[in-house]
């Protein structure tokens, strides 16, 4: 196995995939400096340079996060997710894997860097599902990255915001996925991949995030295509999350230490979450959503989300957006086609392309016991996975039984093999051109209000008409 030369040492990794189609893959490569004990609740840091060879076989540690979110659009996801055991957590989490297939000399593949779903509390880029072979092979280089979540990656406080430079606190989750991308520019080139062809896509939450660094000033240059898979972001004013850190420094005992940073810092990861759990039951009892958020800080975010496309304002990539079908009457989903109109009608006020998609293939079991196209349905094509290789389709049954699946196998065949071929193919000629057509027998057209057009996905593909009115139905 070669030796790759990144900005900070040599690394190693090891291959993956079917014989002649292998794919290098190193794991667990630091983007950034452990932001642990006085690095808690900052900006990351530089990575610290090694010497020798840093062996990239084995994954990072998942970073810190709970079992219990709010009951929302996003908790269908999070039970999902959920493995029955959890990984190794730990603080030291800024770590990020690149798969790469073998290509020749000189050639640079477009690079696509995945966002992971699981709100902004949970999951990680170390899933197996996403790490998988299947789409790397059609000739990117995909990057999986992981970045400080729930209360250590969002918690603002006025005295976080006040030691700041740029005057503010929270988004550290954001920042961290920033560094993920500079890195990228930095460092991909060595892997095969092309930093001046970088594609973000994420789903869920990862959707959320994709859509947020559209609209930060910071992430300016950093990619040139983005696709959003049923996830858009809200956002909050800085000032209610430093209320909320105001409160949440209170209930950890440190409100009246001579230093409450200091001493905020100095506790251990699982008394944060501990306390975040406890909060978060107390909010649900009466109602109110979670916790944490993207900030509206003057800084990372000038504005919410929504007001920035209102204007055009966003960062000026083209950009697919994804819902599934039977997700759209779920309280998890009825507010994508909203925001998703809201996001196209900016892209078309900027004269930038934006494409919609509806994805609605169930695999064929779980589509005769009644089951409808659910949140999260379609990475198991966008990755490839039509034979649970990954576990996967295991692990997403707890969102198949609330739609209507009753058996734990789905029935997977050569119907699911096909789509997910046009999915990977859809995917990776955006990345490689922006332009997705071809992969499909009708071009996949430009949204435009005028014509009102998306792509349907089942068991093939079909131009339609009507996005906008697809919202609340099935």
């Amino acid at each position: 196995m070669k030796t790759i030369e990144t900005d900070a040492g040599l690394v190693s990794g090891t291959t993956i995939g079917e014989p002649g189609h292998a794919i290098e893959i190193y794991r667990g490569i630091p983007y950034a400096a452990p932001p642990v004990g006085a690095l808690r609740w900052r900006p990351p840091q530089p990575a610290k340079p090694w010497s020798g060879t840093r062996v990239c076989t084995s994954f990072s540690p998942w970073p810190p996060q709970g079992y219990l979110i709010p009951p929302d659009r996003k908790q269908q996801e999070v039970q999902a997710r959920a493995p029955r055991t959890m990984p190794f957590q730990s603080e030291d989490c800024l770590y990020l894997n690149v798969l790469a297939p073998a290509r020749d000399p000189g050639v640079k593949l477009p690079v696509m860097v995945w966002l992971h779903g699981g709100g902004f509390a949970m999951g990680s880029g170390n899933e197996p599902l996403a790490n998988f072979h299947r789409l790397p092979q059609h000739g990117v280089v995909l990057v999986t990255v992981n970045g400080r979540l729930g209360p250590l990656g969002l918690l603002a406080h006025p005295d976080l915001t006040a030691e700041s430079p740029d005057h503010s606190s929270g988004n550290y989750l954001f920042l961290d996925l920033i560094a993920a991308l500079q890195w990228v520019q930095r460092n991909i080139a060595a892997f095969g991949g092309d930093p001046d062809n970088v594609t973000i896509f994420g789903e869920s939450g990862g959707g959320a995030k994709v859509i947020s660094l559209m609209c930060s000033p910071l992430a300016k240059g950093l990619f040139h295509k983005a696709i959003a898979e049923s996830g858009s972001p809200d956002g909050q004013p800085l000032a209610d999350l430093e209320a909320m850190g105001e409160r949440f420094f209170s209930r950890l005992g440190v409100t009246d230490s001579p230093g409450p940073l200091k001493a905020a810092r100095s506790l251990p990861w699982e008394r944060i979450l501990e306390t975040d759990r406890q909060l978060v039951e107390e909010l649900q009892k009466v109602g109110r959503g979670g916790l944490w958020d993207v900030a509206i800080d003057g800084w990372f975010l000038p504005d919410v989300p929504l007001n920035t496309f209102r204007r055009g304002r966003q960062y000026p990539v083209p950009l697919l957006l994804l819902a599934n079908r039977g997700e759209l009457t779920t309280t998890a989903g009825s507010y994508l086609v909203p925001h998703y109109l809201e996001e196209l009608r900016g892209l078309e006020k900027a004269g930038t392309p934006g494409r919609a998609i509806v994805f609605d293939k169930v695999p064929s079991t779980w589509l005769k016991e009644g089951c409808f196209s659910h949140h999260a349905l379609e990475l198991g094509y966008v990755f490839g996975d039509w034979e649970n290789a990954t576990g996967f389709w295991d692990s997403i049954f707890m969102i198949a039984g609330s739609a209507g699946a009753r058996s734990r196998d789905p029935g997977l065949d050569e119907t699911d093999r096909r789509v997910s071929e046009l999915m990977m193919s859809l995917w990776t000629r955006f990345a490689r051109t922006g332009d997705p057509s071809g992969a499909t027998d009708d071009p996949w057209p430009v949204w435009e209000t005028a014509t009102d057009r998306y792509l349907y996905v089942n068991e093939s593909s079909e131009v339609k008409t009507g996005f906008s009115k697809l919202a609340g139905s099935r």
